[in-house]
């Protein structure tokens, strides 16, 4: 064998190897890159028990309720950009904080609307039309009518629960849209400070009497009284350290109590839920309104037919609170300043004000501004 066979024999064997090792390495990539596509997938359990899987982290997002954007401010800086389209409810009943929105994010008035679930303009055709990686849903209202198009479309969606069972249910919801978005880390910081501020409450109710609680929702001066059943502002009532005797009364989630029955239970406080359009001529508390405005507001509340006759009205035992607080994870804070008004001297140090300001610093992608609760007990010494 001469000298040039030797020489390209050793070529072809040299080049064999290179040929394997790039395969091999090829082969290599191509796994990892698989594994990675893989393990980018985002599998969650929703509120009401249904396994979801994403492709990941979601861009385009649908709310089908606008006032959402209070739990998504708690995620990202700036939520607006990832909302696709959203329901009409703030723009409804709380033009206010519609407009603080506004203030900040201008292209609020750009966000395509999909109607609302309550009155059921609710357009499964819009939501489509959004082109969403993710609708998000809540469990206030009824079921969507036409959610099984959405099967069809290939576009998942989640149900979240600050409503039905907020006590239970927040923390899990929240942990679940953190993985959804992206977020983790902001979901667990919010979490974090939630479950601090709550423990700080139920630690030092035990031992404490309940209060019975009139809770008069969207209350107009005149009809007595729409108040809560079971959960949602009952729970938070509860939480706060009473009783809300619409529980006892109302079988399903709100109804309305009768003026005798409740002169019978002869409730311990008065508090006052408003805020919303609901109720044209009810109590103004929010977004933009003065503390004299709420005082103003609740004192002609107060001087309703039966109302005023209340032992709870003539001590001065009586409040308001914002409504929009609830069916959001800003529950909390309005739990604090319950706590306050059922608990008066057992929690004085609570300090809603600074917990507010707190949110709005660390959290909240656009403050909320405005007076958003009023304790009579207070006023009057």
């Amino acid at each position: 064998m001469n000298i040039i066979n030797i020489i390209i024999k050793n070529k072809r064997f040299i080049f064999a190897i290179v040929l394997a090792m790039f395969i091999s390495s090829s082969n290599a990539q191509n796994t990892h890159a698989q594994t990675n596509k893989n393990t980018t997938s985002i599998t969650v359990t929703d509120m009401v028990g249904r396994t979801v899987t994403l492709p990941g982290p979601v861009k385009r997002i649908v709310l089908s309720e606008s006032r959402q954007i209070m739990t998504l401010g708690l995620l990202y800086k700036d939520p607006l950009s990832h909302v696709a389209a959203w329901g009409n409810d703030l723009q409804r009943f709380s033009p206010a904080l519609y407009d603080a929105l506004r203030k900040h994010f201008p292209t609020a008035d750009h966000i395509p609307n999909v109607g609302e679930l309550t009155n059921r303009s609710f357009s499964m055709e819009a939501v489509i039309a959004a082109k969403p990686d993710l609708v998000i849903f809540t469990l206030y209202g009824p079921t969507p009518e036409g959610i099984e198009r959405l099967d069809k479309a290939g576009i998942p969606y989640v149900f979240v629960d600050f409503f039905r069972k907020p006590l239970e249910k927040t923390v899990p919801s929240m942990l679940m849209l953190g993985k959804l978005l992206g977020k983790d880390k902001e979901a667990q910081a919010f979490v974090d400070y939630y479950n601090q501020h709550m423990a700080r409450i139920s630690s030092r109710l035990k031992g404490l009497d309940r209060p019975k609680v009139l809770f008069h929702l969207n209350a107009n001066g005149k009809d007595c009284c729409f108040s809560s059943g079971h959960g949602n502002v009952s729970d938070f009532i509860a939480a706060a350290g009473g009783k809300n005797i619409g529980i006892d009364k109302i079988p399903g989630a709100g109804g309305k109590l009768s003026l005798e029955y409740i002169m019978l239970r002869d409730p311990d406080y008065y508090l006052i839920g408003g805020g919303s359009l609901a109720a044209l001529t009810g109590l103004k508390i929010g977004p933009s309104i003065s503390k004299d405005q709420v005082a103003d507001s609740i004192t002609i509340m107060m001087k309703a037919p039966g109302i005023a006759n209340l032992r709870a009205v003539r001590e001065h035992k009586a409040g308001g609170i914002w409504l929009f607080f609830f069916d959001t994870p800003l529950f909390f804070v309005g739990v604090e300043e319950m706590t306050k008004m059922f608990h008066p001297a057992e929690f004085k140090d609570i300090n809603p004000d600074r917990t507010l300001e707190e949110l709005n610093e660390k959290f909240m992608a656009f403050p909320l501004e405005g007076t958003f609760w009023i304790d009579e007990g207070i006023k009057s010494q």
